[in-house]
């Protein structure tokens, strides 16, 4: 039985030893887009289905790692930076760093992460892991409505686009959600849908193909205000295959999932002509002809990762095929759910959950 309810009311975390951070990232099923304000306000009903990955971002925290004032940030493949307040209007790390922290002081390194430019929302994980761990340092609580809302709007303004809420909350609370985007906020519904059974059904790729999911979802938002017809039909449709998907994967209906998940991208298709290109439609194709019930991109489309929703004893099968057809760089990241969302790893510091 689904459970139903808003935000959960706070989150603290403490501890002032080197500690690493672990926050999901998350694969939309259907509804993405909507998330995003006012967009759902203009269409009553809209839901976000997604769910919390196994793969993530995993950042380790070093308390007092810098000068005061000062955030030294690291990340594989780059040079480190030494970050100052002047930095958040441009760098997420300073944005968020300054804001829960505003003396800095610590150092972030950044251990593990999805590509660049995933569709997996691996920007909103490691806003939520760098925020989850700010608080770690401070000592502070902050109801989880909050939390979103702020990491939201300073992840727009470094972005310089409108941001949703979808990639935070799973990165936050792990598991199959439902976001019911209401107004006043979100009503989060976790899926009893069995993480084992969906994750068994669940191929997730990145596809090789770079992409800007930002100016993807402004060329949509865009068109959407200004009351594109075709646009708003489109969000319609994809509304009802989202709460369609809710339907299916309550009642544990492998077929139907799959059903509404294609209405979801045939839908999504038609949003822009950046959402889709040959090069993906190709992977799509093949993870189709190789048996999967649907497929889709992730996130806005145009590239990064998809997934195919297919039989348990396809998945190889569909993977394979679907790598073939992609171009170099594509690969299947590691199957498998993440039924909790951001913590502290074990044995390094202690964080409580957020409450449903």
């Amino acid at each position: 039985m689904a459970r139903s309810g808003r935000h959960g009311s706070g989150l603290l975390a403490c501890g002032h030893e080197p500690f690493e951070v672990f926050a999901p990232a998350r694969v939309d099923l259907a509804g993405g887009t909507l998330d995003l304000w006012p967009i759902y306000c203009l269409h009553p009903g809209s839901i976000t289905v997604n769910a919390a990955l196994r793969v993530g971002v995993r950042v380790r925290f070093v308390p007092g790692g810098a000068t005061k004032g000062n955030i030294l940030h690291t990340a594989p493949g780059t040079k480190p930076l030494t970050l100052t307040q002047a930095d958040a209007a441009q760098h997420l790390t300073a944005a968020i760093g300054f804001n829960l922290v505003p003396d800095g002081g610590f150092a972030l390194e950044v251990l593990d992460q999805p590509p660049v430019g995933s569709g997996l929302g691996a920007s909103s994980a490691f806003a939520v892991a760098l925020g989850r761990g700010c608080l770690a340092l401070a000592g502070r609580r902050m109801a989880v409505p909050r939390f979103v809302v702020l990491l939201r709007d300073l992840e727009a303004r470094v972005l310089g686009v409108p941001t949703g809420v979808q990639d935070y909350i799973p990165a936050i609370k792990g598991g199959v959600l439902a976001i019911h985007l209401e107004p006043g906020g979100e009503r989060i519904e976790r899926l009893a849908a069995g993480t084992d059974w969906i994750a068994s059904r669940l191929v997730v790729l990145f596809s090789g193909i770079t992409h800007a999911s930002g100016m993807v979802n402004w060329d949509v938002y865009r068109a959407r205000i200004e009351k594109a017809a075709s646009v708003a039909r489109a969000l319609d449709a994809i509304s009802a295959a989202a709460s369609a998907c809710r339907q299916a994967l309550l009642a544990g209906d492998e077929r139907l999932v799959g059903h509404a998940i294609a209405r979801e991208w045939k839908a999504r298709s038609t949003l822009a002509p950046s959402v889709t290109n040959p090069a993906l439609a190709a992977i799509l194709s093949a993870g189709i002809r190789a048996g999967a019930l649907a497929g889709k991109a992730c996130g806005a489309g145009g590239g990064g990762s998809v997934l195919f929703w297919t039989r348990p004893e396809l998945c190889a099968a569909v993977a394979r095929e679907a790598i073939a057809a992609a171009p170099p760089g594509a690969f299947e990241f590691a199957r498998g759910l993440a039924s909790r969302g951001a913590l502290i790893r074990p044995g390094r510091a202690t964080m409580s959950q957020p409450r449903e």
